[in-house]
């Protein structure tokens, strides 16, 4: 049995040595954009929800009032980032308490609701980051 020579891989044409991050306005301004298309289609998603109780109205217009919150931010965009960071803790807390009250944990919604949650967990720690990446590379 002769063995067959094996096939050398192709290289790779040479990657830039460093890739740019974002600014810390770029990923605010990515951050609203996402939160915000989450929590339109958290809507959509309630206007189809047959088994919705009225019961739940506090979490409607807690995340009502968290989407108009975003939406104004991202019309208005802050220019210092301890700004940008108390309007969405503001935007959360209407999140948080919304996932903390719903009646029905074991619900689409509720998954989709606690996705947003964890949205604005994430994202905000993205904003941070990014910042605090551009002071290490001056």
């Amino acid at each position: 049995m002769s063995a067959t020579p094996r096939k050398q891989a192709k290289t790779c044409p040479k990657q830039a040595d460093s890739i740019a991050l974002p600014t810390w306005q770029q990923t605010m301004a990515a951050a609203l954009a996402f939160v915000q298309n989450s929590m339109e289609q958290l809507v959509l998603i309630r206007i189809d929800d047959k088994e919705w109780d009225d019961g739940d109205v506090d979490v409607v217009w807690g995340v009502d009032l968290a989407l108009a919150h975003i939406k104004r931010l991202r019309a208005d965009l802050p220019t210092v980032r301890a700004r940008f960071d108390d309007e969405w803790f503001k935007a959360a807390a209407a999140i948080n308490l919304s996932v903390r009250v719903f009646s029905r944990p074991n619900s689409y919604y509720f998954r989709q609701l606690e996705s947003v949650k964890n949205q604005f967990d994430v994202l905000v720690g993205a904003v941070e980051f990014v910042q605090e990446e551009a002071c290490y590379d001056k």
